[in-house]
């Protein structure tokens, strides 16, 4: 009777390891092998490796996130926004999910609706620096330039040594007409980043719409030094030439922007350097 009951158990082992085995994959290995691919920029393999995961349990959090994230990179927003969506269903908390939501609405113009996410992400960290600053362009791109100061001064208060946060909230304060506190962040950009081309080309904008041409050529200077290409560097210094009476040398400095089919400067040869 012992052997026998013995004999009923090992079957009933041997039937369900058998059974198991038919089942294949589980939901968590989709995921796995979902996320490695995603970490190989294998997109198109981790959505389908994601999709079968989801189908399989579909209340598996995690596995939305992941494949709205995979669909964010293949530039698919709309199917990215729906994951994000669900995540959010499961996770409403979370300030990561509504943090890649708005970088979909942000890719897909929705701008007001990226606000709105990015405002719930900072309401949950305040410290969410990535937020801070994505919000702050976006107030920017949209004309406010009083909020996206804001943001910009908050983002320096945690992040101090920022030279990416002295330049956005260098060019929001020229934006403002406050030139002065412009100059002074973009001092500390360069301070910080003395190789940042597009820095010394603001403040020479700067200088040379307060008459301090002496600075504005240095700048200018500096900036083609940096990179020779800049049609603008070139086109900006010559005007602050021709506005000092050095027509000979503006007109050089057209003639390189030229080169690089700067349409003003082309026009401005046409007009001031006809010999």
């Amino acid at each position: 009777m012992k052997i026998a009951l013995n004999i009923i158990a090992l079957g009933i082992i041997s039937a369900l390891l058998t059974a198991f085995s038919v089942s294949g994959p589980s939901a968590e290995d989709f995921f796995e092998s979902g996320k490695k691919k995603f970490n190989t920029k294998d997109y198109s393999g981790a959505i389908a490796d994601f999709s079968v995961a989801i189908k399989q349990k579909p209340d598996f959090a995690i596995v939305y996130f992941k494949r709205g994230s995979a669909f964010y990179l293949t530039m698919d927003f709309d199917k990215a926004v729906d994951d994000f969506n669900i995540y959010l269903s499961y996770k409403p908390e979370d300030e990561n999910g509504y943090y890649n939501r708005a970088m979909c609405w942000k890719n897909m113009s929705e701008l007001n609706k990226a606000i709105e996410d990015l405002d719930k992400v900072t309401s949950l960290d305040p410290y969410y620096t990535l937020a801070i600053m994505k919000r702050g362009n976006i107030f920017y791109e949209m004309g406010k330039y009083d909020s996206a100061l804001k943001d910009f001064t908050w983002y320096l208060t945690i992040k101090p040594e920022s030279e990416k946060g002295f330049y956005n909230r260098a060019n929001t304060y020229k934006k403002l007409g406050r030139p002065q506190e412009a100059i002074a962040d973009y001092n500390k950009v360069l301070e910080l980043k003395p190789s940042w081309e597009e820095a010394y080309i603001n403040r020479g904008s700067l200088y040379a719409d307060m008459n301090l041409y002496k600075e504005a050529i240095e700048d200018f200077s500096k900036a083609i030094q940096l990179r020779p290409d800049d049609a603008d560097a070139w086109f900006n210094r010559g005007v602050v030439y021709n506005n000092t009476g050095e027509h000979a040398l503006a007109c050089i400095d057209w003639k390189e922007a030229a080169k690089y089919n700067h349409k003003e400067s082309i026009a401005y040869l046409v007009k001031y350097c006809r010999n």
